[in-house]
């Protein structure tokens, strides 16, 4: 949820497309019915907090395949 720029309202995702792998575009709808205003946010990852740990344990059948689902990231030049 995020507010209406211009009445403050709340305003609701719509729906959102990915620009990259770790930008995406978000479009919202006022709730305020007299407002209706329908804007795009953009969305990014700023930094890593904390990265995943490879353990030597072997992971659980279903995290493993979920994580082999996922797009991987890209390691940034300045790491």
């Amino acid at each position: 949820m995020m507010h209406c720029p211009f009445c403050r309202n709340s305003a609701h995702s719509r729906t959102s497309r990915y620009l990259s792998d770790s930008v995406k575009h978000r479009y919202y709808q006022c709730q305020n019915v007299l407002c209706s205003a329908t804007f795009r946010s953009m969305e990014s990852v700023e930094s890593i907090i904390r990265q995943p740990v490879a353990g030597d344990e072997p992971a659980d059948e279903f995290i493993q395949g979920e994580m082999d689902k996922a797009p991987k990231q890209r390691q940034s030049a300045t790491q």
